[in-house]
């Protein structure tokens, strides 16, 4: 997990963070003294910490008053509540509304449709929640439960603030792909460029599973697509670019999107060095 990394982090700085990345990126790297400072709050270093600092980021560069954060697969809640904890401090750090999101059945997993579900590791009821708990638990996010199918619809006919984070963590192949539907909504309900963390991306091969999922979305779309975000841990402070978390970053890519031609950095210039 995340948390076990930064601690390890700043146990071992000598004199505070190492904010210098291997590479420096104009929109990734600009928000690493934030992702350190908010990783260091209690509750705030989690696996969703980045992608939701670069969401609120993006949201501010295009002028856009408040953004939704979903989760995909909420199972007992730590990931909604951790994902409620920072939204409210990107929330504040940008001046940018967010709404929270969890998406669950409430009753564990569905029964698998077939072999692209992993029915080899993965079964009906796995990952069960206790709702009235997690409801206590909970300060501000909305919990959708049911059958994703349904409760996207649900969700896409509310007309909710733009969908700026997405985390997937519905195991199958098939509830994964029903998610992908909000990947075809209006651009309205959604930003340019939506981040997106695939928790189990390292748990199925290229033809089951989320990997599946993905790649069968891809093939069927020819504007909106989802790709790897290469290289990422070498733009992040040096010393934490290390391990699995930053191989499950994604990116979803609305290029039909009104505004994904806007510019969100800024002239930049590369002068000739002194010699």
């Amino acid at each position: 997990m995340l948390r076990h990394r930064i601690k390890k982090f700043f146990d071992r700085r000598p004199q505070g963070p190492k904010l210098q990345p291997i590479y420096y990126h104009s929109r990734i790297s600009s928000e690493n003294s934030f992702f350190l400072d908010l990783s260091a709050q209690p509750g705030c270093s989690h696996n969703y910490t980045w992608g939701v600092i670069q969401a609120g980021n993006s949201a501010k560069a295009l002028g856009i008053p408040r953004i939704s954060v979903l989760e995909f697969g909420v199972a007992g809640g730590n990931g909604l509540i951790a994902l409620e904890k920072i939204s409210e401090r990107v929330s504040t750090h940008y001046d940018v509304g967010i709404d929270v999101y969890g998406f669950d059945t409430g009753i564990g997993l569905p029964q698998p449709e077939d072999y692209r579900d992993l029915p080899d590791i993965l079964c009906q009821g796995d990952f069960p929640m206790n709702v009235g708990l997690l409801r206590q638990r909970l300060t501000k996010a909305r919990l959708f439960l049911g059958l994703v199918e349904e409760t996207i619809a649900e969700f896409i006919q509310s007309r909710p603030a733009p969908v700026a984070f997405i985390s997937f963590d519905m195991d199958f192949y098939s509830s994964t792909m029903q998610g992908f539907k909000l990947l075809e909504a209006a651009d309205t309900i959604l930003l340019p460029r939506v981040y997106c963390f695939f928790d189990d991306v390292f748990a199925c091969g290229d033809f089951n599973g989320e990997r599946l999922a993905i790649s069968d979305f891809n093939a069927s779309h020819l504007t909106r697509k989802i790709s790897h975000i290469y290289g990422l841990q070498y733009f992040l402070p040096n010393g934490m670019g290390n391990g699995m978390l930053w191989d499950k970053y994604y990116m979803a890519y609305i290029f039909d999107h009104a505004h994904y031609g806007k510019n969100l950095v800024g002239p930049r210039t590369m002068d000739l060095e002194p010699k």
